[in-house]
């Protein structure tokens, strides 16, 4: 039975991230201003406007990793990867469950490229719209074009993170899976390359309030999976609709397995 030393401790510790965590929304806004403006300046140098959202999202790879090692050093989130390495080649899609806020950056933070699909109010937001602009990142506006722009990406050489939950799970939950990812996968041929989440203990997750941190620091595990050969998941003569269903259906079990195993 913890004493009343260990409460007071956890009591210190939960209120120090606290104010950790507020600062680390307010440092994340700046940040994310300031890359817009250094975007801007990276437009204005020789090349054409793809290679202006390569360098603007080289950059953002430097700024979350600066940003996740801050919140490490403050206490207030930790980020561990395990298979680093199988992302860091060109054209590739990855694809992964969404437990906290902080995923896309933590992904973003081990990928030397990759376009992301935001929801449409980051895109048009005053603190984060400019520098997802600049990078190129694709509004998630549904609908044909949307999976057009994705292969078209895929197959230019660019990677691409798709989290087919489409927004952040519930505690401890996977959620209802769109078949955008599967459609991106079937049209463009790229087996995607499955990254597994896991936030010990739970935070910033679905419906949960910034400020309801918990009594230890989270640490967001990464696991990086093999490829998953789309062939071998569905049959070739399927129409194609159907094969988005099955890969869907397959997509999401695997996220289920692999969170289970814990």
């Amino acid at each position: 039975m913890p004493t009343r030393t260990d409460r007071t401790r956890q009591f210190t510790s939960r209120g120090w991230r606290m104010l950790a965590t507020a600062f680390a929304f307010v440092e994340a806004g700046i940040l994310s201003l300031l890359l817009a403006a250094i975007a801007a300046v990276l437009h204005l140098l020789p090349g054409d406007r793809e290679r202006a959202e390569l360098r603007t999202q080289h950059g953002i790879h430097w700024l979350t990793r600066f940003y996740l090692g801050g919140l490490s050093l403050l206490g207030a989130f930790r980020v561990r990867c395990n298979g680093r390495e199988k992302l860091q080649h060109p054209g590739i899609l990855v694809i992964a469950n969404h437990p906290t806020l902080l995923d896309a950056w933590a992904l973003m933070s081990q990928m030397p490229q990759a376009d992301c699909i935001v929801k449409e109010r980051y895109y048009q937001n005053f603190f984060l719209g400019g520098s997802a602009r600049a990078a190129g990142f694709i509004p998630n506006r549904e609908g044909p074009d949307l999976v057009d722009e994705c292969v078209d990406r895929l197959r230019r050489g660019r990677s691409l993170i798709v989290f087919p939950e489409g927004t952040r799970s519930p505690k401890d939950q996977i959620g209802p899976f769109a078949r955008g990812a599967a459609h991106i996968a079937l049209r463009s041929g790229c087996d995607p390359i499955p990254v597994t989440l896991r936030c010990n203990p739970a935070t910033l997750f679905h419906g949960q309030a910034w400020w309801d941190v918990p009594y230890s620091t989270p640490i967001l595990s990464l696991t990086v999976g093999d490829p998953i050969p789309i062939k071998d998941v569905v049959n070739t003569e399927m129409s194609r609709g159907r094969a988005a269903r099955e890969l869907t259906t397959y997509f999401r079990e695997y996220f289920e397995r692999q969170s289970a195993r814990g």
